[in-house]
């Protein structure tokens, strides 16, 4: 403690040093919560250079050119709808990265279809408190082990007003009795988001080798036989069938565009430049997954420890360098650290490669408060008014 007296003792008079450490703890600041200072960065998505498909090896990102699919609720009078999927997953995620999105501008999405370790995870928007996980808008139902890593599957759900089946190449794998789907589908257009949430809070990491949707119910045969057809490599057979929304091969193999094979018009583009279809700004939305926790709380310490040098260096300078009274420094010294963390914040929002979170501000608030502490706690005051013993906030 004497040691630590002795060392404050050492800007009692050096009001440049205190200065100079400031600007430097800015400059750390600002490099720490923007790098790479990419306003730019590009879309990691590649045509498989073999056969058809397309690759997510990074940040990337696939949706559909606007407007998409006109409607939603039109699109899907009967409130019914089979998905036919196939992948190639690279790795088990450590969070949940969304492989397909059915996205209307809303929160949560009308749809989607992600990864957690080797488990596939859906999940779907709706109103009914009885299936509503906890605390969210949406229902959740998934299959275990469905997305093994290095292995193609090959998914179809099925959902109708009874309920939702999923099949795993071709075979009934799981029933889920009153879960449908589409209850939260509106009039608003859709668009489908590939690759990535509509967010961009994670790309998923793998090979998307083929899609089709339909507007109804497939039966267990025709889902097994529509399965065959991909497998031989004969996607286009399923043409004929009326109730096919959008069928998409990935046969282009270059380009930027993936064709929906029976609407020319519609069609899923592949920017060069990573850009979210939502932007979050002060985002508190965590994930459950027991890697993102020890992570998240890995972030807690950094951004609490990393305002501390700043709540401290800039009490001493304003102390040093102002007549302003002790509790005045103190307020305007934590206000400084929430407006350097809030600035830090939204750019970031809009950073593609970081997040903008409420969770991170307030960590940076309380890191700059435990600075104050210290020197409120240890530096005695210089005004003969005031307590010159320690004075605590």
């Amino acid at each position: 403690m004497k040691r630590f007296g002795e060392a404050m003792r050492v800007f009692d008079h050096r009001r440049g040093l205190l200065r100079a450490i400031c600007f430097f703890l800015i400059i750390i600041i600002l490099t720490a919560g923007l790098w790479p200072f990419n306003f730019f960065p590009p879309n990691k998505v590649k045509w498989l250079p073999d056969t058809n498909g397309i690759q997510i090896y990074g940040q990337g990102i696939i949706f559909s050119a606007s407007p998409g699919w006109k409607q939603g609720n039109l699109l899907f009078p009967d409130g019914e709808m089979t998905l036919e999927l196939w992948l190639y997953p690279h790795q088990e995620t450590s969070n949940l990265p969304a492989v397909l999105s059915f996205y209307d501008g809303l929160n949560p999405d009308i749809f989607s279809l992600g990864q957690w370790k080797s488990h596939l995870v859906i999940r779907s928007r709706t109103a009914d408190q009885r299936n509503r996980k906890s605390g969210k808008g949406y229902q959740e139902i998934g299959y275990r082990n469905a997305l093994l890593k290095n292995k193609d599957v090959f998914i179809t759900v099925v959902s109708e007003k009874n309920g939702t089946a999923i099949f795993i190449n071709g075979r009934r794998a799981k029933d889920y009795p009153r879960y449908r789907l589409l209850k939260g589908v509106t009039s608003r257009d859709i668009r489908l988001v590939m690759g990535n949430s509509p967010a961009g809070q994670g790309y998923w990491p793998g090979n998307i080798l083929g899609m089709a949707v339909y507007h109804r119910a497939l039966t267990p045969d025709e889902v097994a036989g529509n399965y065959l057809s991909w497998m031989l490599n004969d996607p286009y057979s399923l043409k004929k069938e009326k109730s096919l929304v959008g069928l998409y091969p990935f046969y282009e193999r270059e380009g930027n565009i993936v064709r929906n094979v029976i609407r020319p018009d519609d069609v899923l583009m592949i920017p060069d430049v990573f850009k979210p279809l939502r932007k979050i700004v002060l985002s508190t939305y965590r994930q459950n997954d027991s890697k993102w926790r020890d992570s998240f709380s890995h972030d807690i310490v950094v951004n609490i420890l990393g305002f501390i040098p700043w709540g401290f260096f800039f009490c001493m300078l304003l102390l040093k360098q102002t007549d302003c009274r002790r509790t005045t420094v103190c307020l305007l010294t934590i206000m400084a650290g929430i407006g350097l963390s809030l600035l830090v914040e939204l750019t970031q929002a809009c950073l593609p490669a970081r997040d903008s979170s409420l969770v991170d501000l307030v960590n940076n608030m309380v890191g700059t408060f435990i600075g104050v502490f210290i020197v409120n706690a240890f530096v005695k005051s210089r005004h003969p008014g005031e307590n010159r013993g320690p004075v605590l906030l």
